[in-house]
């Protein structure tokens, strides 16, 4: 089980290489420092270590390893219950693999495993550092100023300008997704609102 974290870099990298639009958006380091975090739990994680949401056969190998690397994983929510109330927090969660704070360390780019369970509306909210979501496992609907909503599921792909505000929806699956970040705001976190 303490190699689970190293297994999940291994196969998110082997996905980037792989993957065109991946490999475009960041340049994943070779064997980056491994960082000492600790264990952070949430709620969701016995529900992302059962998920049986569809995946593709290029992406299987890290799902497969992010349902073994979750309970290790240092866990976070950027809402509060406030924001998002405590349904959405106990079917939510993300992790940064790859980044200044991560598991694994980079200065130049970020990287999170965050996954959301059916039937969840994670409002309008942007933030500086440019974005890629790439669709792991599952189905959302997507929505962002100036773009069509689409609904996107494993392979499928869709990016954030700086600043611009975004949405999405989960419906009768969860999603579980990969999240890169670059640019200005890297340090920087997400806010709720369109300003």
């Amino acid at each position: 089980m303490s190699d689970a974290l190293d297994r999940l870099e291994a196969a998110v990298a082997d996905l980037v290489l792989a993957t065109p639009a991946l490999r475009e958006f960041v340049d994943w380091p070779d064997c980056p420092n491994r960082h000492a975090l600790e264990p952070l739990a949430i709620p969701a994680i016995p529900l992302i270590e059962g998920m049986t949401a569809a995946a593709s056969p290029r992406t299987v190998h890290v799902v497969d390893a992010v349902k073994v690397a979750a309970p290790l994983a240092h866990w976070q929510q950027t809402y509060t219950v406030a924001e998002v109330g405590r349904d959405f927090l106990n079917r939510y969660g993300w992790f940064e693999l790859l980044g200044p704070t991560g598991h694994f360390r980079s200065v130049s780019m970020r990287a999170y495993i965050a996954w959301w369970g059916e039937g969840l509306h994670y409002a309008m909210h942007l933030h500086e550092a440019e974005e890629f979501y790439y669709i792991l496992a599952g189905a959302a609907e997507f929505h962002a100023e100036g773009q069509p909503s689409a609904i996107l599921g494993s392979e499928h792909n869709r990016h954030h300008a700086s600043n611009q505000p975004h949405a999405m929806d989960t419906h009768g699956a969860p999603v579980l997704t990969l999240v890169l970040w670059r640019g200005a705001g890297l340090g920087g976190s997400a806010r709720m609102g369109t300003e």
